[in-house]
């Protein structure tokens, strides 16, 4: 009866913890100017490897920024002896958020930078993520 009572227990945990795993997330946000703006990537931490990445832009009064021109540049911070790891991705307009797929190609900590253009004004929010 104990082990019975002991594996529905271990079963009832396991059960609670697969909607938390599942729904780890990464969601980040910065302010620049009158702009914010949010990445979303469905894996935390991000991954080596193809790793989506949703931006979402608004401006003032909260409303969604769909006009703008949004490049993608990450990169791993200098390191001695090693080749630098610098990539530009263009992000696409899908409804009112921009997708593009970042490719990691080592663990470590990377720099996301999210250059955009709109309205005829240039801004960038960077992000610190630590690819695993």
């Amino acid at each position: 009866m104990r082990k019975r009572v002991g594996f529905g227990l271990i079963l009832f945990i396991l059960f609670l913890m697969i909607p938390h795993a599942a729904s780890r997330s990464l969601d980040l946000k910065k302010t620049v100017g009158q702009h914010e703006v949010q990445i979303k990537m469905d894996r935390n931490p991000p991954i080596i490897g193809d790793n989506p990445i949703e931006i979402e832009i608004r401006g003032a009064g909260g409303k969604p920024v769909t006009d703008a021109k949004v490049f993608i540049n990450y990169y791993m911070p200098p390191m001695p002896r090693m080749a630098p790891m610098n990539y530009v991705i263009d992000a696409k307009l899908k409804g009112e958020k921009y997708r593009a797929v970042m490719n990691f190609i080592m663990s470590g900590p990377w720099i996301i930078a999210v250059k955009i253009t709109s309205g005829g004004k240039a801004f960038t929010a960077k992000f610190n993520v630590d690819a695993q």
